[in-house]
């Protein structure tokens, strides 16, 4: 089962947040075919995007799009909305031989000369949008930068992935702790000594499995606000197909229908395939 909790506390002026969502990456990467490197990038990438996304309600959306030049994956897009996860990678089954010579293959893999863009959909009428260039494409620390120059907050975030003998994934966490705008530098100095350094925090996390015991021992005080159930879903459909072949164009709509072509359309995230006929399209033109 994967799951969110959150806590927070008064007395250090801060916010907590971690999630597990071993289960659905394993579906989602079942779905892509993913290469090892992939895995771990693609993991990493959906964690941290939903530890973001912890203080969403009603309906509104989350999602990350890291897009490089010199990364091999390409592109990634990971969304959060209603407790739903999804994500995808351009790239998914590229021949990993090179970079897995490299110090940290997983930056190989994702890149460095590209950006971090979040969008933020509130459900009002333009969802707010930030980007920001990547630091290194280790995902840790790029979110943590676009927290730091978008919104002006203090954090730490970690990502960890553990992989089985046979490359599947046997764990997805993240942990992502925020300091409230009323902390002082007691507060800051409290956070680095307990937490200590990243690799220290991952790996804590990847053992643990009472994750309300954990955020209380690093925080002593926190309360918990909530624990709820994540999962993956895709929010793929025949209406949204449609849209997309409308935003075609109406030349290019009035060739497929004279030509009375079918269209397939397969979904990036979850590999589902649409058929749509000429009938259907010419229905676009009325």
């Amino acid at each position: 089962m994967d799951i969110r909790i959150r806590g927070i506390s008064s007395k250090h002026n801060a916010k907590i947040s971690i999630v597990d969502i071993t289960e659905s990456m394993q579906k989602i990467i079942e779905l892509q075919g993913s290469n090892p490197l992939v895995t771990i990038a693609l993991s990493k990438f959906t964690a941290a995007n939903t530890l973001l996304a912890m203080e969403l309600k009603n309906g509104e959306k989350m999602t990350a799009n890291i897009s490089t030049k010199d990364g091999k994956i390409g592109k990634m897009i990971t969304e959060f909305q209603n407790d739903k996860i999804r994500s995808y990678a351009q790239h998914n089954n590229f021949d990993s031989r090179e970079i897995l010579k490299m110090e940290n293959p997983i930056i190989g893999t994702v890149g460095t000369q590209g950006s971090l863009l979040i969008s933020q959909d509130l459900n009002m009428r333009d969802p707010y949008v930030s980007n920001t260039d990547l630091v290194d494409g280790s995902i840790d620390l790029d979110f943590m930068n676009y927290l730091r120059s978008s919104n002006q907050v203090q954090s730490f975030i970690t990502t960890k992935v553990s992989l089985n003998n046979d490359f599947t994934i046997k764990k997805v966490v993240g942990i992502l702790v925020q300091l409230l705008p009323t902390h002082t530098e007691n507060d800051i100095d409290y956070l680095e000594e307990k937490i200590g350094n990243s690799s220290y925090v991952g790996e804590i996390l990847l053992k643990s499995t009472n994750y309300e015991a954990l955020i209380k021992e690093i925080i002593e005080d926190a309360v918990i606000l909530e624990q709820r159930q994540l999962q993956f879903e895709c929010t793929c459909s025949k209406e949204k197909v449609m849209r997309s072949i409308k935003m075609l164009g109406q030349a290019e709509i009035s060739n497929i229908i004279e030509e009375k072509k079918d269209v397939e359309i397969v979904c990036e995230f979850c590999s589902r395939k649409y058929l749509v006929n000429s009938n259907d399209i010419s229905e676009l033109l009325d």
